[in-house]
């Protein structure tokens, strides 16, 4: 994956190179976060459309399964990415890995309980009077979804989570 990304780096025109160097880590983030985007609407959509439509459950566990299963995939990637890829956190301690990875979890958590709730609200729209259901309704929300917990989840994960931690000063030597 990593060695696709510096692929297409390279092929870029010296400018956009520039501006990609500058912003690399928003780039990389933007680039796994469009994978583990991807690997969520696998499974997102192949859970709602695929098994669950055999089996007759309302609209609203129907949502509520795949939103989850999709969820708990993609959380289990992006911590793997976010940690080696994106913020290069090198935590070895064991107890600064914990942190790390509890406070990622606890991150995903709540947005994975404002995504249940736009998801769900998306109910309202999606399912026609007969139960069936609007694909492109549910695209459209679905999408709009993504952004807002995408950009959520980098503020969460720089800020908090990955955080560099400060360096104390040196004393000059006199």
């Amino acid at each position: 994956m990593e060695a696709f990304l510096h692929f297409c780096v390279r092929l870029l025109p010296k400018p956009l190179r520039k501006i990609y160097d500058r912003f690399e880590e928003l780039a990389v983030y933007v680039y796994y976060g469009v994978l583990t985007t991807i690997v969520n609407t696998i499974v997102q959509f192949g859970v709602e459309f695929g098994l669950l439509a055999l089996v007759p459950w309302s609209a609203n566990v129907e949502n509520f399964i795949s939103t989850t299963t999709a969820w708990l995939v993609a959380v289990i990637f992006a911590f793997y990415v976010n940690k080696k890829y994106v913020f290069k956190s090198e935590a070895k301690e064991f107890k600064r890995l914990m942190w790390e990875f509890w406070t990622f979890i606890s991150g995903r958590l709540a947005t994975w309980g404002l995504t249940v709730l736009i998801m769900q609200f998306a109910t309202l729209f999606y399912v026609r009077e007969d139960g069936t259901k609007n694909i492109v309704v549910y695209a459209i929300f679905y999408f709009l979804q993504q952004v807002i917990i995408t950009l959520s989840n980098y503020f969460i994960s720089k800020l908090i989570v990955f955080r560099k931690k400060k360096q104390p000063e040196t004393a000059e030597a006199e």
